[in-house]
């Protein structure tokens, strides 16, 4: 596998952008990129998100965890969800680091792709996911004691 920098961005769906990173990432890579992924962002319009692929990235600096850190904030100003896709631990930590430091609530890294597109495709956020299951278990707790 090369250890090149590889950059893809497609939009499956008018409500979905895929960017997808490869190779070694450094901080001078990424700003090269940002204007295009701000411009897939800015199109995004609906209730799905922003699917970040890293299954590729080998390694990633500081200043580029710091442009991703950048980006993933102006995600969450516009309440998107995003999905951060990973294979690999230190990468997975890497994805941990951006969406806690930014905060974005809607922010989730996952081991597999399948997973990432259900949390992109769920209309729910996860708090509302968890009340509507705590409502659906005291409902049939109550149906049980008659």
């Amino acid at each position: 596998m090369s250890a090149e920098f590889s950059f893809e961005i497609c939009s499956p769906t008018e409500s979905q952008v895929t960017i997808s990173l490869g190779g070694n990432l450094t901080g001078e890579q990424l700003e090269r990129v940002e204007p295009d992924v701000r411009a897939a962002i800015g199109r995004v319009n609906g209730q799905f998100g922003i699917l970040w692929d890293l299954r590729k990235v080998r390694r990633c600096d500081l200043a580029a965890r710091q442009t991703m850190q950048k980006l993933q904030t102006e995600i969450a100003e516009r309440s998107l969800r995003s999905a951060y896709v990973v294979s690999r631990p230190r990468i997975r930590g890497v994805a941990l680091w951006v969406v806690h430091t930014s905060g974005d609530a809607l922010a989730r890294p996952f081991a597999n792709h399948n997973q990432a597109m259900d949390w992109l495709d769920n209309s729910q956020g996860r708090i509302q996911v968890i009340v509507s299951r705590a409502k659906q278990i005291v409902s049939l707790g109550r149906k049980g004691a008659r």
